[in-house]
């Protein structure tokens, strides 16, 4: 039987959908990985881990548990995400400071996940269900941490403050 060219048409804008949903699933399972990976390895309290969304100026909002609320493909190609860790100086006290990071990764034509973050360009290849293949990326990130701590110079005036990595004051 032979179909008609609007028939054929509408076969490959469904084909293209089917594809694109199994692209997104993929990169939102994934993306509950790269969290699950970053909490585990850096041993934060889930009261003391949050996530952001990542609005076009670069904003941080909260939003709930749920990973899906966070995730946003952006015309880079890459999927963003904010991660918000809140450090104290001792778990009862109640000076604390919310650092923020945003997080981008991307899926390429060859099924390889690739991660950075918003303030450094350096791109690492991460490996689903592989939780050695986040170290070279959690270091650094931690060390970008530390570093911001050692040379951005901070007034804690107030009980709870925010630290914006890769952002200037």
């Amino acid at each position: 039987m032979n179909t008609s060219k609007f028939h054929q048409l509408c076969t490959a804008y469904s084909g293209a959908q089917d594809n694109f949903e199994k692209y997104k699933t993929a990169c939102h399972v994934m993306a509950i990985e790269i969290v699950k990976e970053l909490k585990a390895y850096y041993e934060v309290p889930d009261k003391q881990f949050s996530l952001y969304r990542i609005d076009s100026q670069k904003g941080f909002s909260l939003v709930h548990p749920s990973l899906i609320h966070a995730i946003r493909l952006e015309a880079d190609h890459y999927w963003h995400f904010g991660i918000g860790i809140t450090v104290c100086q001792t778990l009862e006290s109640p000076r604390e400071e919310l650092i923020l990071s945003h997080l981008m990764f991307r899926k390429d034509s060859d099924g390889k996940f690739f991660i950075k973050s918003g303030h450094n360009p350096k791109e690492f290849e991460i490996i689903k269900g592989d939780s050695q293949s986040y170290i070279p990326f959690l270091d650094l990130l931690f060390e970008t941490i530390i570093e911001s701590y050692k040379t951005q110079m901070q007034q804690f005036f107030k009980t709870k403050t925010t630290r914006k990595l890769g952002f200037k004051r």
